[in-house]
């Protein structure tokens, strides 16, 4: 076992007293430091004094439910995992999980009671083989982080289902950190928000993502690129002749490129938004709303938007197999993107199974581990000749 094990603590959080005791002795028999708590009222005081980097929560508390509890663990554990339990029918649980993972939490498990002890067993032994949560880093200069050129762009490709066409990339950050190695987005986004450099990466993130989709471009591929951005970005008036003028000196065709808007990053400021959108399509840059279905947005509002096209989010794709009612929302995605005349994107494509679905529903395009992962650039380049002899669907 390793040696960083014992340093991973679960919190057990259930009613029933004899439940906690068993899964208390099997994460104990796999190294792993666990406490119990059967009174949901003690819950904020067991917090206060243990930080848990997993939790199993019984949803049918007495007294404070386990919704209320979600809301707690949202506020006052920041980075754990969850396991959500329930005795309710599949759709309760279902719902838990949505609005844990809307809160922010990273909820991993649903698992209906009476408990299987073979897959808790796997779930424990999983997290026992993990490693230890990594010591706190030392301060970090983000600015000088980001003007050193430590931050790069991956690319995930992004497949046309009728045909296994490679429609274009979907651009990734990364911090390339000397001492830390490669950083994703989740571990970095809050510092560069909070020390105010958000408008720097993003200057840093187009700028590349211009250049390399100019460099395709030029070796004669016919590829979109999509950029992601934050609401403060597109706050930015000055963005679209930004990016048009990136496009000139690149001697890039702007309907290379695609601004990626989450629904949610969208629908906060809506007349902005839609003045920063709409200048985007007037410059012939595609514009994509991400993650649709984890947002707000009225129908209204989306039909006043100008986008291009619409990413359903992958916690629909991913479940849609063992979840009819994540099944009827992707299908029902798909027929009102169509009906609005936009064309579709699933992520979150895993399996052949979900691409044969996505297929018979009419999905235009997929992303996903099943194509490919993100990649640095000349990684990229070697699986897209790979791919065109011959594709892995």
């Amino acid at each position: 076992m390793g040696k960083g094990v014992s340093f991973m603590r679960v919190l057990v959080i259930d009613d029933e007293e004899d439940i906690c005791e068993i899964i208390a002795e099997v994460a104990g028999r796999r190294g792993l430091e666990v406490k119990t708590l059967s009174n949901a009222d003690k819950a904020a005081a067991i917090l206060a004094e243990f930080a848990p980097d997993f939790v199993m929560l019984d949803l049918m508390m007495p007294g404070t439910d386990g919704v209320e509890l979600l809301r707690m663990l949202a506020e006052h554990v920041k980075g754990a995992k969850l396991c959500l339990m329930s005795g309710s029918d599949a759709r309760v649980l279902n719902g838990a999980r949505r609005l844990g993972s809307a809160h922010g939490i990273d909820v991993v498990a649903a698992m209906e009671k009476p408990l299987d002890m073979q897959v808790l067993g796997k779930m424990f032994d999983q997290l026992a083989s993990s490693a230890a949560p990594a010591a706190a880093p030392a301060p970090i200069d983000m600015a000088q982080a980001i003007a050193s050129g430590q931050f790069i762009l991956h690319y995930q490709p992004v497949i046309e289902i009728a045909t296994r066409r490679v429609k274009g990339v979907e651009a990734l950050a990364r911090w390339a950190h000397p001492h830390r190695g490669m950083v994703m987005p989740d571990a970095f986004l809050e510092q560069v928000v909070n020390d105010g450099l958000m408008q720097a990466l993003t200057d840093v993130v187009v700028q590349t993502s211009v250049k390399q989709a100019a460099k395709w471009h030029n070796a004669g591929e016919n590829m979109t690129l999509s950029m992601n951005v934050t609401a403060s970005t597109l706050l930015d008036l000055s963005l679209p002749d930004r990016i048009a003028d990136l496009c000139k000196q690149y001697a890039l065709p702007p309907e290379r490129l695609i601004l990626e808007v989450t629904e949610t990053e969208a629908m906060r400021d809506v007349t902005r938004t839609m003045d920063v959108l709409l200048r985007m399509r007037l410059r012939n840059i595609g514009v994509s709303i991400d993650d649709f279905g984890t947002g707000h947005s009225s129908l209204r509002e989306l039909q006043r938007m100008p986008f291009s096209e619409m990413k359903i989010d992958k916690s629909f794709v991913m479940d849609m197999i063992d979840n009819h009612d994540c099944m009827v929302i992707v299908k029902t995605i798909i027929d009102l993107a169509h009906n609005l005349g936009l064309k579709v994107i699933a992520e979150g494509v895993e399996t052949p199974q979900i691409w044969r679905i996505l297929s018979d529903h009419g999905c235009d395009f997929a992303q996903g581990y099943l194509m490919g992962k993100s990649m640095a650039p000349d990684d990229f380049d070697t699986w897209l000749k790979n791919w065109r002899m011959k594709p892995v669907i």
